[in-house]
């Protein structure tokens, strides 16, 4: 059962990473126009497991592959682990050309009286990325080699993903194992890692800190972002495993105008109809939005600098009128139905009062 267990364990930890189901942000409803980050999901899963389920799933994962790479004994050389490494990343169509290689686990089991080695592999890619491997193999006999790996019995996890999980493990208490050791891969810190990257891609920052931000499951794309120490920041999209896209980066500013917004770099919002339709969803009044043609900027206060936004829905039959303050400004939300907005001078352009 336990055996079983492993197996199921990094099957659904594969698929609690990269969810085509998990949490959209920037997703709408109806005839809404897509944004860049509308298909952009954080680590939550279409199985119903949250992230703290997901990082118990992963420390599990880690003590029963034993993740003893310092204790094993017999390791084969660089040139086989290599050889190795190079026919899993075949078999997982990985985006990686590898440059170097460490076991960072092995143990066997039996089941239906047949023995099988679980096997997992620290890889460095010239690109400057990594990933762990996995492979559960058939022996034919104890201290045999492994047979030639295949899909349905590997999987990968980038070393972005790998620190995502063991940060928030270290936090919950778990003593946990799975980060990548090897320099290329920042020997366990994150920002070497990002610092090469955004080098590479010739962005001028001097990294403070870089982590896992989330991922485009259907373009096989993670996401992390970078905070430099001129308060600029950058989100990187990488492949993720199965992925083929280039490294590249957007600066924070950017990103917000394609639906996505840094965490570690405070920006500006631009204001967008869908800056107007937020802010209505947060008040009480009650006007469900399902299409950006329901929604018409008719200006701004030239006094109060409040935005004059026209909302159109059927729980409104008389329009509504809304003054909209944005940026800090500390004047009071205020709503008029079409007929009263008339004594401001105001038409609506959206419904229409006899």
């Amino acid at each position: 059962m336990k055996n079983l267990l492993v197996i199921a364990a990094s099957v659904i930890l594969l698929q609690v990473l990269y969810s085509t189901a998990a949490h959209a942000q920037g997703a709408t409803a109806g005839a809404l126009p897509q944004n860049a980050g509308a298909d952009f999901h954080e680590d939550q899963s279409a199985l119903g497991l949250n992230p703290d389920q997901a990082h118990r799933l992963a420390a599990y994962i880690d003590r029963s592959l034993a993740m003893n790479r310092n204790d094993i004994k017999n390791k084969p050389g660089k040139e086989e682990l290599m050889s190795r490494a190079k026919e899993l990343i075949a078999v997982l169509k990985l985006s990686c050309t590898p440059k170097d290689v460490d076991l960072a686990g092995v143990n066997t089991d039996h089941e239906n009286g047949k023995l099988y080695q679980n096997t997992l592999y620290e890889v460095s890619c010239t690109d400057g990325l990594g990933y762990f491997l996995k492979s559960r193999d058939r022996l034919k006999s104890a201290g045999a080699k492994p047979g030639h790996p295949d899909a349905a019995n590997a999987f990968a996890i980038s070393c972005l993903a790998a620190d995502r999980l063991h940060e928030d493990d270290t936090k919950n208490g778990i003593n946990s194992e799975l980060y990548c050791h090897l320099p290329d891969n920042g020997g366990g810190d994150m920002k070497v890692v990002g610092q090469n990257l955004l080098t590479r891609l010739g962005v001028n920052c001097n990294v403070t800190e870089y982590k896992w931000f989330g991922s485009k499951p259907d373009a096989k794309m993670e996401i992390a972002e970078a905070a430099c120490d001129n308060s600029t920041g950058y989100l990187v999209e990488t492949a993720a495993p199965g992925g083929n896209i280039k490294p590249s980066a957007m600066d924070c500013n950017a990103a917000v105008r394609n639906g996505l917004e840094c965490r570690m770099t405070p920006v500006v919002k631009p204001v967008t109809l869908a800056t107007f339709r937020e802010y209505l969803e947060k008040t009480s009044i009650k006007c469900k939005i399902n299409d950006y043609n329901q929604i018409k900027l008719l200006g701004r206060e030239s006094l109060k600098q409040r935005y004059v936004v026209e909302f159109k829905c059927a729980e409104q039959p008389d329009g509504l009128v809304a003054f909209i303050p944005l940026d800090g400004n500390t004047n009071p939300f205020q709503t008029e139905d079409c007929r009263g907005i008339k004594k401001y001078g105001i038409a609506c352009k959206l419904t229409t009062i006899n």
